[in-house]
């Protein structure tokens, strides 16, 4: 079974996000910080098939820092984002292709599934 780890700092989104992809037949872990989340990779030594983090969180690691980090401290570990806050053409999304890095929040489960096993679709072909 694939391990989820999703970072939101919204819990109706780890609750909504968990509960779709539980259903869908993943195992799910929640963060809800950056910092929670980069705690439980580096110090807890957490590996997970797949991060889906936030873009825009509060705290001293956003979802980018995060997803910079995380991939420093391990080159396989597949990283992709959502979002709500950050604009369209806003610089920090740069190199986020959407539909492919990035799911756009408003998301309906379904199209939440179809991203996720996308990402494993992809490494699965690579």
């Amino acid at each position: 079974m694939k391990k989820i780890l999703v970072v939101d700092d919204e819990p109706f989104i780890l609750d909504y996000v968990g509960k779709v992809l539980t259903e869908a037949g993943y195992t799910v872990s929640n963060a809800l910080t950056g910092d929670a989340a980069w705690e439980m990779v580096s110090k807890q030594r957490m590996h997970f098939d797949l991060v889906l983090t936030d873009v825009v969180m509060p705290g001293s690691i956003d979802g980018l820092t995060l997803a910079h980090r995380i991939r420093r401290h391990d080159t396989s570990q597949r990283v992709v984002f959502m979002t709500g806050a950050l604009p369209e053409g806003d610089p920090r999304g740069n190199g986020l292709q959407l539909n492919r890095d990035l799911l756009r929040k408003p998301f309906f489960p379904h199209q939440l599934r179809r991203f996720v096993d996308l990402q494993f679709a992809q490494v699965s072909s690579a």
